[in-house]
Order: structure tokens, then sequence, then C-alpha cells
């Protein structure tokens, strides 16, 4: 534990939580239907990020890549490679997993720009760290081995969303809810790929195209 409290880690968290909190406020306030009231929301999102932010980084080796890495730093190939898994996300996701879940869970589904852009926020700055960043640093500083981490990391995502999707197994098909399995693993694993070959950065991007559907589908023009 002597690595989370150091005063460099510990400054460092502090500043990614406050901009983890920021970016996602806007979608705390436009929590419509949210059982505790907005300061409290907002404080156990800023501690809970402080506390994920302080894995990141004070649980990584030193040897291993850092969380943030400057965009000139990651190569061209990589950045191709994201874009084209970003579009190719996008496509199967519109395709195979939208239409069926937008009508089962239409609150995770923006219906305005203003919605699609808190959406959007909180999808990058607490998701990816609540899902892939914090539980890779966790899992490589308790197994010692990055394959492993990988892979624990992964199922820790399935595990959640085994959970999510509880009460909607009735209402689907059981070939649906192996596609969002293997949609989530294969997610998983690219997030991770791409957050230890280029950092947080790498990752988000990818993410964000995939966010752009949603953008794309309120932009469309109706039937």
């Amino acid at each position: 534990m002597r690595s989370l409290v150091q005063p460099g880690v510990l400054k460092s968290a502090s500043a990614a939580a406050l901009m983890t909190s920021l970016v996602c406020f806007p979608r705390l306030a436009l929590w419509s239907d949210r059982s505790r009231p907005l300061w409290f929301l907002s404080l156990t999102l800023a501690w809970a990020s402080f506390m994920l932010w302080n894995f990141v980084f004070g649980w990584r080796p030193q040897n291993a890549t850092l969380p943030f890495q400057a965009v000139n730093a990651v190569p061209v190939s990589l950045w191709s490679t994201a874009t084209l898994a970003g579009i190719t996300g996008a496509l199967v996701l519109w395709l195979f997993i939208d239409s069926v879940l937008q009508p089962l869970m239409p609150g995770d589904y923006p219906d305005t720009f203003e919605s699609w852009l808190a959406m959007t926020l909180f999808t990058l700055a607490f998701d990816q760290l609540f899902l892939c960043f914090a539980p890779f640093a966790f899992f490589l500083r308790l197994v010692k081995n990055q394959r492993v981490a990988a892979g624990l990391t992964v199922l820790f995502g399935v595990v959640l969303l085994c959970a999510r999707i509880k009460s909607l197994a009735p209402q689907v098909s059981p070939f649906f809810i192996a596609e969002l399995f293997v949609w989530r693993a294969a997610a998983g694993f690219l997030t991770l790929y791409f957050y230890l070959k280029g950092g947080a950065l790498l990752a988000w991007w990818w993410v964000l195209l995939m966010q752009f559907r949603h953008l794309i589908a309120l932009l469309a023009p109706g039937p």
C-alpha cells in the first residue's frame, strides 16, 4: 500500500480525479430520476475516481506502459488500427446490439445532443477507468503477470455485464445474450491492447469513435 500514499501518486490521482469529476458532472446533472442529491453523487464520484486513479498511478510497475502518452509518441499505425477498430465496433453495435437493447434500455441511449455529449464524456472519463485502467492495475499488482491481469480485467467486465443484463434475460434470446458476452470480452481485450500500446488516449479514441454512432443517429433525418 506504500505506493498509494506517495506524494507524487496522490497529486496525480487528485488532479485526474478532479478532471474526471468535472467531465462526468453533466451526466449526473441530466440524471432526472436520481435517488440521491446531486452534491452527494458528485462527491461520491470524486472519491471513487480518486481511489481508482490511485490504483492506476500507484500500482503500476515502473517498467509498465505509462497511463498517458503524448499523441505524437504513439505510432501512426496504432492510431490507424484503433480508428479501424472503432469504426468496425460502431457498425457491429449498430447492426447487432443497439436495435435490441434500445427499446429495452432507452435510458442508456441519448435522445438529444446534450445527453449524447454527457453520456460520451462519462463513458470516456469514468467507464474506462472503472472497467479497464484501474482493474488492470489492481490485478497486475496482485498476480504480477500482465497476461493473467489482462484476462482477469476482461473477466471483471463480463461479470459486471452478467449483473447488468440479468433482468433482461427473459426478454431476449440466448443467442443475443451470447452476442453480448462475446462483444464485452472482445471490447475489453481491445481496450486493454490499445491502453498498453498507446496509453489512455488511444484507448479513449477507439471508444469515442463507437460513441459517434449515437450522434449520427440523432442527426440523421427521420423516416
